[in-house]
């Protein structure tokens, strides 16, 4: 009789046993499957929280630039010390430089404590692209800065002045750019996220499964692994019950901040109540709470209107939202007629209510007060465009009039307004990007060009036909593709007034004819 001393040996022998060491070597591997995508997929999104986090930082410093250079202007018409503002311009754009370079190649950069750390290049072909388009607005502007830069003592006035036009020009783009490199950025990781979590899920559930087949093995009897298994059964149902009550919490919150919306939009009566201007809007939501905001205003024949965009979409755009219509609505109501203070004001209402909600979140925001024909505008968004009874179409350009709302403290040294007139049948039109940027399944944007043709096409109809005419239109460009972002429109149109009150002469301002 041959004795076997291996007593791993005799465990591989008795068939009793082999399920249970298959078992714990398959949770084993198991566990393996998980720790080494875990920590790859960990490595991988350190690295993209610093690309997220430069991205953003990219955001500002085109605006210290654009600052620095107005102060520098200022300081040099004046006959003020520059090498301040020297010194800030230089040290930005050296950061905004060396950053953007290592977006594109990879690269050690300085973060905002003074380290330097290794920014990964972008990765998808998108992001590539907005790079792309970056380096065209930037080596120009970075030329001109780096000549005022080697100025010893006296900056030429003639290039200090081309390089601040220059640079207020393509501040709207650059922060533009940079933003959506910074929703680029976060849309990797997210979707590295996500990765990470169905791994993690899979593996678990896996691990789980072999946890409870160990346990049947070794249990000899059927009933104490049936009273296993109702134990984790039991456990589930509860966790999908809570689950279920969080969800019916959530959608109950969404759904309240949606009315509330809706509920402050302006009413139909409140249109109508503006002397001389045929109005109509429209705000539809590509989410259950949208970030966009228009109103209009009519306090004692004090008629204020705004068209805003808030970054982003969902329940923490939707109350920043609310927050500027009650804002816009209360400086109206104290009777705050200084374009630049009411602006300034809303702006730091803003700016702090979003440092205590520690929320990345700001917006594009146009107000207009109007009167007897007469638009005043002010503020940053998308362009306004006026088609005149002639069918004259003419854009203004809002980049030169604010800064977006709540990206910083202190935005009074920005503002600024313009003057439109319109006459009898003149058309100006207020949109988001969601119009433009609206996409069909190939991938075509609505465009601009698109919009203003539609608009002119329509210039004989009410305020509110061509308002349907402009949705009908981008609703059937989009046709069957998902919507991505709100859309809102505003459209006013100059009613017959009396010869008495009838502007003769149009204020002069920047039009580009379509």
């Amino acid at each position: 009789m041959r004795i076997n001393k291996n007593p791993f040996e005799n465990l591989l022998v008795e068939k009793k046993y082999r399920p249970i060491l298959i078992s714990i070597f398959f949770f084993l591997l198991f566990d393996i499957g998980i720790l080494i995508p875990n920590f790859l997929f960990s490595t991988s999104l350190k690295k993209d929280a610093i690309s997220i986090n430069l991205a953003g930082r990219q955001r500002t410093l085109s605006q210290r630039i654009t600052k620095s250079l107005l102060q520098l202007k200022n300081a040099s018409e004046n006959g003020y010390s520059i090498d301040k503002y020297k010194t800030d311009l230089l040290i930005s754009s050296q950061l905004f430089d060396e950053t953007l370079n290592a977006f594109q190649k990879g690269g050690y950069v300085k973060n905002n404590d003074g380290e330097s750390i290794y920014l990964k290049a972008v990765e998808t072909k998108k992001a590539e692209k907005i790079l792309k388009k970056t380096f065209v607005i930037w080596n120009p502007y970075k030329e001109q800065i780096q000549n005022i830069l080697v100025a010893e003592k006296v900056i030429p006035y003639k290039q200090l002045r081309s390089t601040v036009g220059y640079g207020n020009e393509n501040n709207f783009k650059l922060l533009r750019l940079m933003s959506d490199l910074t929703n680029e950025q976060e849309g990797i990781a997210e979707q590295k996220a996500e990765y990470l979590q169905i791994i993690q899920l899979v593996g678990m559930a896996l691990a789980l499964g072999n946890f409870f087949v160990i346990l049947f093995n070794i249990l000899t009897r059927l009933q104490k692994a049936d009273k296993d298994i109702q134990i984790a059964h039991d456990k589930i149902s509860e966790l999908n019950e809570q689950l279920k009550a969080e969800n019916v919490r959530m959608s109950s919150e969404l759904d309240i901040t949606r009315r509330l919306q809706q509920m402050i939009l302006p009413k139909s009566w409140e249109l109508k109540s503006v002397d001389g201007l045929d109005i109509a809007g429209f705000m539809e939501a590509a989410d259950e709470v949208g970030g966009d905001y228009y109103d209009v205003l009519n306090i004692d024949g004090n008629v204020k209107i705004g068209i805003g965009d808030v970054t982003g979409h969902g329940l923490e755009s939707g109350m920043l939202m609310l927050m500027v219509q009650t804002a816009v609505r209360t400086l109206q109501e104290v009777e705050e007629t200084d374009p630049v203070k009411f602006m300034d004001a809303l702006n730091r209402t803003i700016y702090k209510n979003i440092q205590r909600m520690n929320s990345g979140k700001n917006l594009t925001l146009s107000l207009i007060d109007y009167q007897q024909g007469q638009l005043c505008l002010t503020g940053q968004h998308e362009e306004m465009i006026v088609v005149r009874s002639s069918g004259k179409v003419e854009l203004v350009d809002t980049s030169d009039l604010g800064f977006p709302i709540g990206l910083d403290e202190e935005i009074a040294d920005f503002v600024d307004q313009q003057r439109v007139s319109l006459n009898t049948g003149d058309i100006a039109v207020l949109f988001t990007d969601g119009i433009t940027e609206a996409e069909n399944i190939s991938g075509e944007l609505y465009g601009l060009e698109k919009l203003c043709n539609t608009i002119k096409e329509n210039r004989h109809l009410t305020a509110e036909e061509i308002k349907n005419a402009i949705v009908n239109d981008v609703r059937e460009h989009i046709g069957e593709q998902q919507v991505f972002d709100d859309i809102t429109l505003l459209v006013l149109k100059q009613k017959d007034i009396s010869p008495s009150l009838e502007i003769v002469n149009s204020q002069t301002f920047q039009t580009m004819s379509v």
